[in-house]
């Protein structure tokens, strides 16, 4: 059973998010974090397999929690979502941070269980 994390400062968003993974993929492990201080903590103790992490989020943000979880657990997969970035931009930090994907918070709903699975797959974790 594959374990995901997501990670938004918008409660909001983290809700959605889990009722979109929850109905599409029930066998999913779920959980949340509210920032990147919470998601570096969560993933020291339950290692998710992927992280669903906004870039832009008050205190540490996406890109600075990501350094720090490839450190702890590189074998976890990234997909950096956000509003606030273009594709091309989020390409950049992705290749920066050197794992996963980016998924623009509009296309969530198309793309993102897709992406997971990839990534999923990409590790060789059944999806």
């Amino acid at each position: 059973m594959p374990r995901v994390l997501i990670v938004d400062d918008q409660k909001f968003v983290r809700d959605a998010l889990r009722d979109l993974l929850a109905a599409k993929e029930p066998y999913w492990e779920l959980s949340e974090a509210a920032n990147g201080h919470e998601a570096v903590d969560l993933v020291r103790r339950t290692t998710p397999e992927v992280v669903v992490l906004d870039i832009v989020m008050d205190g540490m943000g996406g890109v600075a929690a990501a350094y720090e979880i490839q450190a702890i657990a590189p074998e976890t997969k990234i997909v950096f979502i956000s509003t606030h970035y273009t594709v091309g931009e989020a390409s950049i930090i992705t290749h920066l941070v050197g794992t996963g994907a980016f998924v623009q918070k509009a296309d969530t709903a198309r793309l993102l269980i897709p992406t997971i699975k990839r990534l999923l797959e990409e590790a060789g974790q059944p999806a």
